[in-house]
């Protein structure tokens, strides 16, 4: 097979493309993989360094209201749509698949008038502009969340399928993952996470938190992200000694499936990893959102009974306390763990790639 795939602007939406190119790949070493993107857009950082070519392609977002910049956005939209087209007929692809942003929009929109079958993965409860709008060419579309038909283009094929992640995160071991960090039987983890670019409200909250903490067996660790570390270290030298800052995590698995509690924001991978690890948490949705959809991912931990949701304008004076009474409640956090747990896909990825073969026949 030749694969085409698109999916850009966040991590969120680029390392899904990646675990299906790694999926189909693992599946078939001869399946010829390609993916286009934006040259100052993360993906052209990642997807290289995963090993995978990578085509530069034009497009830019569109804007929530009309404006100057939507004149430019159309443009690079149609000239984005042309290079697609160019390098849909160079490399006939069986099958062109995007996972959200606007970087898919020229590649889908190419598909289409080149007559190659596309599919779609949605990582988000509340889906983005590009796979709503999109979705009219798409033959499938893969989400992560039950209950989405209705978003989507009524003729295509709606497949709920879950988001895919490393298979790592299943297989980890709680209790190895707790030696190999140096945790006691009767220590408590709490891991707080800000993002790729860190986020202010985590660390506020967090540090309230250690200040109303007095129990020794409490660790807390936060990461805060490569973009505010610097910042981020020198204001930790006025906080509780109870907090332990890392710049980032690169095994976050580890630490995950180490930790007693999570708290951070509510991305859809990062959703997806708390879920298959099987861990409580304390979600605060990032308000900016793109169609406030964090709320959305958090909200199926609620009524999944898996955790808790604060909003971001609530936490810094609420979250202290909800969490404080969390960790000393064994029964509920056994609950949360156990319904995290059965809230997880593990063979997103597989369930997406058997959805491309399908359509690559």
């Amino acid at each position: 097979m030749k694969i085409f795939l698109a999916g850009g602007g966040t991590s969120g939406h680029i390392h899904p493309a990646v675990a299906i190119a790694d999926e189909l790949k693992k599946q078939d070493p001869q399946t010829e993989v390609l993916f286009c993107g934006t040259e100052k857009g993360l993906e052209a950082q990642i997807v290289p360094s995963m090993g995978y070519p990578f085509e530069v392609i034009r497009a830019s977002q569109l804007p929530m209201k009309p404006s100057l910049k939507t004149i430019r956005a159309v443009r690079e939209f149609l000239k984005g749509r042309k290079m697609c087209r160019a390098l849909i007929r160079q490399h006939k692809p069986d099958v062109v698949v995007g996972t959200g942003g606007f970087v898919c929009s020229p590649l889908i929109a190419a598909a289409h008038k080149e007559k190659v079958p596309i599919l779609l993965h949605e990582q988000n409860a509340f889906p983005g502009r590009s796979n709503r709008l999109m979705s009219r060419y798409a033959k499938t579309v893969c989400t992560s969340f039950k209950g989405m038909e209705h978003y989507f283009n009524k003729k295509a094929k709606i497949v709920f399928t879950g988001n895919p992640i490393r298979s790592v995160f299943s297989t980890v071991d709680r209790a190895s993952c707790r030696q190999q960090i140096g945790l006691k039987d009767d220590d408590i983890l709490i891991l707080a996470m800000g993002g790729s670019l860190g986020a202010r409200t985590v660390n506020e909250s967090i540090v309230e938190l250690a200040k109303k903490c007095t129990d020794e067996h409490v660790k807390i660790i936060l990461s805060v992200g490569k973009q505010r570390y610097k910042e981020v270290s020198e204001e930790a030298k006025n906080w509780p000694k109870s907090i332990e800052v890392f710049e980032y995590i690169s095994n976050p698995e580890v630490y995950l499936a180490a930790a007693d509690l999570f708290i951070g924001r509510a991305g859809a991978i990062t959703c997806a990893e708390v879920q298959a690890v099987g861990l409580p948490s304390i979600l605060i949705p990032y308000p900016y959102a793109a169609q406030d959809h964090q709320t959305y991912n958090a909200k199926t931990f609620v009524d999944g009974n898996a955790g808790l949701l604060v909003p971001d304008s609530e936490a810094v004076e609420k979250l202290p306390s909800m969490a404080l009474e969390l960790i000393y409640d064994k029964e509920k956090l056994e609950n949360y763990r156990r319904n995290a747990r059965s809230l997880a896909i593990y063979d997103a990825a597989t369930r997406i790639c058997e959805e491309v073969k399908a359509l690559a026949r």
